[in-house]
This record gives structure tokens, C-alpha cells and sequence, in this order.
């Protein structure tokens, strides 16, 4: 192929279309705004690996994850972990009830194990029921070392970092308006996540997204083996191991958003905003009376080690959770992806290789 591929943002999704493409002979180029790949969202978020127990009001996004997780497993494998034990729990004013969820797993082949409270190393409290899964995670450090492992592979690389894309122009082909220069491409592939709508404007009139800034919290967890849980299923948290470390990464879907919004492009001066700590210290107050409240046998203290990290999720999804990925063509060659879970990186990456050839 000839022609000048451009891919903007070094995020999972960006990263992993660059290397398949670099794998498959197809020369191209990636754009990444911060000094190095895989240092936004893909690494400041809670570090699963979806088989899709986390979304019973939705089979499509359910179907989406374990399928992305066969092919992500292939291509990551020495980034995930699985020797841990993990729950969920499916709270009492949950939006499905227990018997409700236990079908959801068996009509998409989710494999389970019933627990009874009772048997637990820790107290819990005000649910309907619990599972035991086998559902894993993957290491944001191993992650990163594998992407620059493969990419270090290839003899000619063309990656720009610390170069952001400020505008895109369109006439015969594209030009891509940078920070630092100016450059011509046939197709566009644009994986950039909360920046995505801002360079489109000149192509096309963005879609209105909902867009937050959250925080995922550490803690660390001691007198108890290494476990992973999420209560659900609505305004409820998650923890998990961060990798192979002792320590663990926490995300309340209530109260770990900071900042929300729904409009056509990220609003940026949100990193500028001067309360973030105001917010983040009634956050913290919050979830953990969440905490007391459904576990209160297991210390949890959240430490001051935090990740704060943009979150794009499409408009009307409340009453689904929908959480997919996908792939737009936006205009002649210029195809934008909406990226949804890690785990769906390389189904996308393949399925963008497969329209480019098309074209």
C-alpha cells in the first residue's frame, strides 16, 4: 500500500493499530501529545479485563468484551494476570437483581462459581447475592514494556511524541496541523479518545459526548489474600489489584467523577481547575462511608497516590451501560474510533486493517 496513513493518540487503541499495521507491512505514522505511548487513559483507569460480567443490562457490549479479551490475550498475554481471587456482588438497590444476573452469565456462557457470604475472608453487608470469577486484569507496567518491546521490532519507525494535532484540513488529502509542523496523509485514523472531536471540526460537526474527568484511588490491603471486587450493578465501586503489585486501584461510579459534561469537544481547562482537591477530599469521604457500609470488616484506606484521567462515554446510555467500541468513517479515509475497553484494542485494530485495504 502507498498510501500515507496518519494514526493520532498513543493510547492502547492508537498503539495497537500502529504496530498490526507495522506488522502486516503497512507503512504509517503515529501522532501521541504527551513524551511517551500508553500514559492517559489506557493506564489511569481500574486495570480489568472484561469477560463481560460487569454489564447485564447489555449482551452486545457483554459479547464485545470476551471476544476483545481472546484477541487481546493473544497479542498482551504477559500482561495479564489471573492468580487472584474475584467477586461480584450484586447490591440490594441494584438495578438487577441476583437471580436476574445468574442468568445474564449463563445465557452469555460466563463461567461462576455461587459464594455465600458466610464463607468469605471479609464481612459483607446489604447485598442479594454474590459471584466468584475468573475474570482477570492486566499490569499497566508489563503492558507498556510489551508496546515498546514490539515497537522497538520494526527497522523504521515513524512515531512522534510530544506532538500534538491541533487541526485537520481537508482537500485532495489530509494536511495535519501540529504543534511543531505541518504534513500530508491519504487516511486518517483518528484514536485520540477526549481530544477526537476537537480536530474534526473542519472535517464534520461532532457528535455531543459525555465527557468526565475522574480519579482512580490506590489503597493497599493487609491481612488479606490478594482479591478483586465490584459491587453492582448502578452507583457502586470496584477494586482490583494494581498488576503484580501489592497494592490495589479503586473506582466508585458515583463518586469518582470530578468534573461531567456533556458537549461536542473535552473541555480542556478543566485540568486548570483550581478545587480539584476540594472535589477530590469529598470524594473520598464519600466512598469510603460506601465502604463502611457494604464492607466493613476490611481497612481500606485510601492513599494519596491517585489517577486522574478523562472518560468518554456516548449520550443516552444510561439505561444499558452500553460500553462499546467502535469504528466511524467520518468522511472519505478518515475513520475515528470511540473506544470503549482495553480489552477491545486489537478486534479494532484488525477491523481497521481490514477497511484500509478495502479502500
Amino acid at each position: 500500500m502507498n498510501k500515507k496513513i496518519a494514526i493520532i493518540g498513543g493510547g492502547i487503541f492508537g498503539v495497537s493499530i500502529y504496530i498490526l499495521l507495522k506488522q502486516k507491512g503497512i507503512d504509517c505514522c503515529l501522532f501521541e501529545k504527551k513524551k511517551s505511548l500508553l500514559k492517559g487513559a489506557t493506564t489511569n483507569n481500574l486495570n480489568r479485563v472484561h469477560f463481560g460480567y460487569h454489564y447485564p443490562r447489555d449482551n452486545l457490549t457483554a459479547k464485545q468484551s470476551y471476544e476483545g479479551y481472546k484477541s487481546f490475550k493473544n497479542f498482551y498475554k504477559d500482561a495479564i494476570f489471573q492468580n487472584f481471587k474475584n467477586y461480584y456482588f450484586i447490591a440490594k438497590k441494584s438495578k438487577v437483581n441476583f437471580k436476574n444476573y445468574v442468568e445474564f452469565c449463563k445465557k452469555n456462557k460466563l463461567k461462576y462459581k455461587i459464594v455465600k457470604s458466610v464463607n468469605l475472608p471479609f464481612l459483607i453487608k446489604n447485598i442479594q447475592g454474590g459471584l466468584e470469577v475468573n475474570e482477570p486484569i492486566y499490569d499497566w507496567d508489563i503492558l507498556r514494556n510489551k508496546v515498546q518491546s514490539l515497537i522497538k521490532r520494526f527497522k523504521k519507525n515513524r512515531v512522534h511524541l510530544n506532538e500534538n494535532v491541533l487541526d485537520i484540513k481537508k482537500d485532495k488529502n489530509y494536511t495535519i496541523i501540529t504543534n511543531k509542523d505541518s504534513y500530508f496523509f491519504d487516511i486518517i485514523i483518528d484514536a485520540s479518545y477526549d481530544g477526537s472531536n476537537s480536530i474534526i471540526r473542519k472535517i464534520k460537526k461532532p457528535k455531543k459526548r459525555k465527557y468526565q474527568l475522574v480519579v482512580v484511588y490506590e489503597f493497599e490491603l493487609k491481612k488479606v489474600k490478594k482479591m478483586g471486587l465490584a459491587l453492582m450493578d448502578g452507583n457502586f465501586f470496584s477494586f482490583l489489584p494494581k498488576g503484580k503489585q501489592n497494592r490495589y486501584l479503586l473506582y466508585h461510579v458515583k463518586y469518582s467523577i470530578i468534573k461531567e459534561k456533556v458537549t461536542s469537544k473535552f473541555p480542556s481547562n478543566w485540568y486548570k481547575y483550581k478545587n480539584f482537591e476540594t472535589l477530590i477530599k469529598r470524594s473520598k469521604k464519600l466512598i469510603k462511608k460506601d465502604l463502611r457500609y457494604y464492607l466493613p470488616s476490611l481497612k481500606i484506606n485510601l492513599t494519596s497516590k491517585k489517577h486522574i484521567s478523562p472518560r468518554v462515554i456516548l449520550e443516552n446510555v444510561e439505561k444499558t451501560d452500553r460500553r462499546v467500541s467502535k469504528i466511524e468513517e467520518i468522511s472519505k479515509n478518515y475513520f475515528q474510533i470511540f473506544s470503549a475497553k482495553v480489552d477491545h484494542s486489537i478486534d479494532i485494530a484488525d477491523r481497521i486493517y481490514k477497511k484500509i485495504n478495502k479502500n
